[in-house]
């Protein structure tokens, strides 16, 4: 009892001692711990916060949809599946409005929803008719009491048939769990393809004779996670038993249309009968020349004229009547609800790369401590074993030193990860997704995993240097080790240069290869965070280079100016002259540009915009194609498409290769591969106008316009901005400048994460330095002493130090640069969307500011270690052991 409670005062006594030791220990393992927790927890914090969402606010489970609309037969199938919960019919229709021609995909509401609720940023929910919430996109365009008008493609006349009114009064703004990204909308079926915002309106404002879609929850689906297999699993079996249920509606539904279409042609051929008849008795009537009670002949072939046309009509739209289709689909569709998945994957894949290698040199840091620490403690574990103590108690000493520091660690650690980075992630992301603040929590097994680690880095260290010196008796161990004996270096042998060195450079040599072990771990510590640290940076340049690369170098065009095909011949005169008419425009690409969708197995669906442009010859002024390595410029062919990078690689497609893809009607077609170019931002896909009619069998519409112009300053841009909004012809101009900039801010979102990863990987070099370093000085206490009573200066017996940790830090610095390349293509290849494609570059200058922090730390610790050596007491460090 007595030799325990001598044990464990002497353990409390070795860490007051050795406060630097243990504390340094304790930094190195907090900074693993904490990172690995941060990070890892970060992408499930984010999925959580998602699924939350969902669950509050009933987001839908399968939506179902027909190209013929929805009947009350139809649902009433779709009661009858087993498992269903909720059945939400509604109305919705693509509209234009505002000044700049936006597209509105419009929403019924009633209050009885309970599927996609709508989370109120302002205002309130529609109550009375001709009332609308808009888009939370739209806030900074409208306000409150604002009016709101919906147009079609030149006309009104359709859109009477589907609303009750065509004006609305905005009373709120909304956010919907439908669209959890910023600035995506999905796809339209107006205008350019894609919806610019959505609203909603009281369902019976709308006029519709069918539901165009269906919403869907499930009761065993209640419970489920987002995002998690289980989740998916009954998802797909859902999926399969609605499309099981809807199997006979196609047919069913068009014989009921073809009924009603033969129903009204026989109305059609009867008032042709009659106009017939009229017309034949007219004409009798002039023959017997009863003209004055005879009916006016004009007006009468006019009807006959009339009810021909209309028949005719009939029975062409009659004979166009196709087997309707039915779309059943799941969240996945949903705008930007599989692409946060994937970039909280990404998250957690990062979170399984950068904390290995912080774990992996706290381990060899930690081994080298420890053992550091036994080997101070070699005299005392002999008297120890001596006076008959066994060698468990005396390995308790070291086991509990470790331990003690490990599970303080861990603590810190767990708490400052499991807070604090994931909200730093998170937030870095709002710029992304309308999503509520993040919901933490805490993960057992990454605080398991974590501990786990920890004990291994520092108890296991511990445990296997103490049982190695254990091994000797008590006679040998109460002696300091032999030194090592010196041996002949290779630098030696080459004698033109060894004989040019002075004395010091010679001992700094014969040091840096007699402790061998510490040159390794130096080398190797320094280099594993100098690769972090450039990581980090490169991540930056990376992320950072891509508005400019893409909106600057690829993307040649200074406005892009979307066109409205139905208008006027004087709307079309009008916009000419308007173009014309400016000095500063020095070029213009008609083009043809539509959305699509690329499909294939086990890859996200991914929106895709061809680009078709008029004149091939002059697509260089507006667009580069290149393939990114090589440099090598494309040319566009009638053999075949150029498809940008990122898209390529998330098919794994290659020249030669064929893209398929799928039209808004849900159309299969399949594109040739001819060629791949350098893009960064989305999916694009160019061709020739007569490779476009060999696929798709009709000639492409020429809907967008290009422009170069000279002026680049705003004082010009937003008066013609103001020119071209106002023309009937245009439907929606963007500029190139405002583009590039807006997306620059979103991706310095990214740099939020990055700067973490540089501030984690800086503080873990200097930790790993002052660690190396105070080992270094510990190891060589009397060497250092000696050559104080020699006569060596306090600068000079730092320098003496100094010299070897510059060498190898230079040496680990280099290898570290190497390293970081590497690492850093790993990580571009995790953390990357599936919209955009990061270059995959490092700037000269990350490299100098990687070596420049490793070498700044390393001087701050030479700092710290001059004091230290100054303190040295020579005669104390000297004094015999015997």
């Amino acid at each position: 009892m007595m030799k325990k409670r001598a044990l464990w005062k002497d353990i409390f006594r070795e860490i007051g001692q050795s406060k630097a030791r243990f504390i340094s220990i304790f930094a190195i393992i907090m900074l693993g711990v904490s990172f690995f927790s941060g990070i890892k927890a970060a992408g499930p914090d984010m999925l959580d916060t998602a699924g939350t969402l969902y669950r509050e606010t009933g987001l839908m489970d399968l939506k179902v949809q027909s190209t013929y609309g929805l009947t009350e037969d139809n649902i009433e199938l779709l009661r009858g599946v087993p498992g269903i919960d909720e059945i939400q019919p509604g109305y919705s229709a693509d509209v234009f409005t505002g000044d700049n021609a936006a597209i509105l995909k419009v929403y019924s509401y009633n209050t009885d929803t309970s599927l996609n609720q709508y989370r109120m940023m302002e205002g309130r929910l529609p109550e009375h008719s001709g009332e609308i919430v808009l888009d939370d996109l739209l806030a900074g365009e409208y306000a409150l009491g604002d009016k709101v008008a919906f147009s079609g493609n030149g006309t009104n006349a359709e859109l009477s048939d589907d609303f009750a009114t065509l004006d609305y009064t905005v009373v709120g703004f909304v956010r919907s769990p439908q669209f959890i990204e910023k600035n995506n909308r999905g796809t339209s079926s107006i205008g350019k393809g894609t919806a610019d915002a959505f609203a909603a309106i009281l369902e019976s404002d709308f006029k519709l004779p069918v539901y165009t879609e269906v919403y869907l929850s499930f009761k065993d689906t209640a419970g489920v996670k987002a995002y998690t297999p289980k989740y998916e699993t009954l998802i797909e079996q859902h999926t399969q038993a609605v499309e099981e249920a809807l199997s006979g509606v196609p047919e069913a539904r068009l014989a009921e249309l073809r009924a009603e279409g033969e129903e009204e042609l026989s109305s059609a051929r009867m008032e042709l009968a009659a106009a017939e008849q009229q017309l034949a008795k007219a004409a009798r009537q002039l023959e017997d020349g009863q003209q004055e009670s005879a009916p006016n002949g004009n007006t009468v072939a006019d009807g006959l004229a009339s009810a021909r046309e209309k028949l005719a009509e009939g029975e062409q739209k009659l004979a166009e009547l196709e087997l309707p289709k039915i779309y059943v689909t799941d969240r996945n569709a949903s705008p930007g609800y599989t692409e946060y998945k994937n970039n909280a994957d990404r998250l957690s894949a990062i979170a399984s790369v950068f904390p290995v290698f912080f774990f992996l040199i706290a381990a060899l840091i930690s081994l080298t401590t420890m053992t550091r620490m036994v080997e101070e403690n070699r005299l005392q574990i002999g008297t120890l074993k001596a006076l008959g103590y066994g060698n468990r108690d005396i390995m308790a000493k070291f086991l509990v030193y470790g331990t003690l520091a490990s599970l303080a660690a861990s603590v810190v650690g767990l708490a400052i990860g499991f807070t604090l980075l994931p909200t730093i992630i998170y937030n870095a992301y709002s710029s992304l997704y309308n999503l509520p603040d993040i919901v933490k929590s805490f993960y057992p097994s990454y605080s398991i995993i974590s501990v786990i680690v920890a004990l291994i880095c520092t108890t296991l260290t511990a445990w296997i240097a103490s049982r190695v010196e254990l091994r000797g008796n008590a006679s040998v161990l109460m002696r300091p080790k032999a030194p090592k004996s010196g041996q002949r270096i290779i630098l030696e042998r080459v004698s033109f240069v060894w004989k040019r060195l002075n004395f010091v450079q010679k001992v700094t040599a014969r040091n840096l290869f007699r402790y061998k072990q510490r040159m390794f771990m130096t080398v190797f510590g320094v280099a594993g965070c100098t690769a972090l640290i450039l990581t980090g940076f490169g991540l930056k340049d990376s992320i950072g280079s891509i508005a400019g690369q893409q909106y600057g170098t690829i993307m040649k065009y200074d406005v892009l100016v979307a066109l409205h095909d139905d208008v006027s011949d004087d709307a079309r005169v009008a916009y000419e002259q308007l173009i014309s008419g400016e000095s500063a425009i020095t070029g213009a690409l008609n083009v043809a540009q539509e959305t699509m969708t690329a499909h294939a197995s086990g890859v996200n669906d991914q929106e895709v915009n061809l680009f078709i442009p008029a004149s091939v010859d002059s697509v260089s002024d507006y667009v580069e194609l290149q393939n990114r390595t090589s440099e090598e410029g494309l040319k566009l062919t009638d053999e075949g498409a150029i498809v940008s990078e990122k898209l390529a690689k998330l098919y794994g497609l290659e020249p030669g290769d064929k893209l398929n893809v799928v039209d808004n009607k849900n159309e299969p077609f399949q594109i040739q591969v001819a060629g791949i170019t350098e893009n960064y931002v989305m999916h694009y896909v160019y061709m020739t106008p007569a490779y476009y009619s060999s696929v798709f069998g009709e000639e492409p519409v020429f809907n967008t316009e290009l422009l170069n112009y000279g002026m680049q300053d705003n004082s010009w841009e937003d008066p013609f901005g103001e020119k071209l909004t106002a023309s009937e012809r245009v439907a929606a101009v963007s500029f190139s400048s405002s583009v590039g900039s807006v997306f620059g801010d979103i991706m310095k979102s990214m740099d939020v994460v990055t700067l973490v990863l540089i501030v984690s990987a800086a503080a873990l070099a200097f930790v790993v330095l002052y660690n190396l370093t105070n080992i270094n000085v510990s190891e060589r206490i009397r060497e250092l002493s000696t050559i104080k009573v020699l006569g060596f200066y306090d600068k000079e017996v730092t320098m003496y130090i100094y010299r070897e940790n510059i060498m190898l830090s230079v040496l680990g610095i280099v290898f570290g640069s190497g390293f970081g390349i590497l690492l850093h293509s790993f990580v571009l290849r995790t953390a990357e969307l599936d919209v955009t494609m990061f270059a995959p570059i490092i700037k000269w200058p990350s490299y100098i500011y990687a070596a420049l922090l490793t070498l700044l730390f390393s001087g701050i610790v030479m700092v710290f270690m001059h004091i230290k050596l100054k303190r040295i007491h020579m005669i104390e460090a000297l004094k015999s052991v015997e």
